[in-house]
């Protein structure tokens, strides 16, 4: 490709400073690819990002949640120009003591693409050979870009040791919640139980079957999911992805005895627990676990293998997350509505 070349990008140069322009084509480097981008999901972190919290260095091309097509490649590669693929965000640097076991999400200096590099609001995206997916014919480029929540949501089930048979509370019912719900359901839960406070989520849950819904300003969500669950007995896996203080207090209290809560919500706050919710923590002896990221060394699971497979066979269903499908030439404005809230939406994709 020219080196002169110009493709479109969203570019962030401060908080709050997004803009749609023209930029240099990026060029990669040794065992990098170049791929061309079909469709770029927006993730829940990349508002706060973008308008809140900023980046680590500008400008910036954020997005993280890829699918595409293999332009080109330097260096030896398992793909080949025209090959689809979807994106794994996380560069490990593969030689620390966590990368040494496979605990890529934990390696001490990680890159990551669309926070600490270019990602993929843009035409195109240079990325490690290594982290390139194939992508199934039968999935749409479009789903494939969903990969990322997707594996996300399997490693924080597979992190609360579901169970076939077992109950399941989700708090949060956005794109990732509704994951988790198909996930859950993958793995033989008996029964999945959704909370929110958005009833137009709720209701896009329940239109799809993802699971029984609850609404939290209609009533107590805690009796409501023990008198769900084996007679009172409280769920066997509860799941935070809402992110909100008060809903790690009402997980912990959902949980059965001897019961799992997994942690997966950013925190918008500061936490504070009462003695009484920490008490029951003690006394149910549960077994609580945060989860970040996700899974992809080939053993134990390959997470992300497992998506493309299940999306593929039809199994877990991505096309129902997709409520925008938006021009990268409308981002900006489709960013500004995300963050305003002013329609109702559940997974935005940008394409190109």
């Amino acid at each position: 490709m020219n080196i002169n070349e110009k493709m479109p990008a969203l570019v962030l140069h401060a908080i709050g400073d997004i803009r749609y322009e023209q930029v240099p084509v990026p060029s990669p480097r040794e065992n990098e690819a170049l791929v061309k981008i079909a469709g770029a999901g927006v993730c829940g972190s990349d508002i706060p990002r973008i308008y809140e919290h900023g980046a680590y260095h500008y400008p910036l091309i954020p997005g993280h949640e890829l699918a595409g097509v293999v332009e080109e490649t330097h260096g030896p590669s398992l793909v080949a120009p025209g090959q689809r693929v979807t994106i794994k965000p996380l560069i490990p640097c593969r030689h620390c003591a966590y990368c040494q076991i496979g605990a890529f999400g934990q390696c001490a200096t990680y890159d990551y693409l669309g926070s600490r590099r270019d990602g993929g609001f843009a035409g195109y995206v240079a990325v490690p050979t290594e982290n390139l997916v194939a992508v199934p014919d039968a999935l749409p480029l479009t789903e494939a870009a969903l990969s990322e929540p997707a594996a996300v949501a399997l490693h924080a089930v597979r992190q609360g040791g579901i169970e076939p048979g077992d109950v399941v509370a989700i708090l949060g019912t956005g794109a990732i919640g509704m994951l988790l719900a198909q996930w859950a359901w993958y793995w033989g839960a008996s029964r999945v139980l959704l909370i929110d406070i958005d009833q137009q989520k709720l209701e896009f849950a329940k239109r799809f079957g993802f699971g029984e819904t609850f609404n939290s300003r209609s009533g107590d969500p805690i009796n409501w999911v023990l008198g769900n669950s084996h007679g009172s007995r409280g769920a066997d896996l509860v799941i935070e992805a809402a992110g909100v203080p008060v809903t790690l207090g009402q997980a912990i209290q959902m949980a059965r005895s001897l019961g799992r809560v997994v942690l997966m919500g950013n925190p918008a706050g500061d936490v504070r627990l009462p003695q009484a919710v920490v008490s029951q923590i003690l006394r149910k002896q549960l077994t609580i676990r945060g989860t970040w990221n996700s899974n992809f060394t080939e053993l134990p699971v390959d997470e992300w293998q497992l998506v493309l497979t299940a999306a593929a066979a039809g199994r877990i269903k991505l096309n129902p997350l997709i409520s925008h499908l938006v021009p990268l030439a409308q981002g900006v404005a489709a960013l500004e509505m995300i963050r305003d809230r002013s329609e109702f939406y559940n997974r935005v994709v940008l394409i190109n």
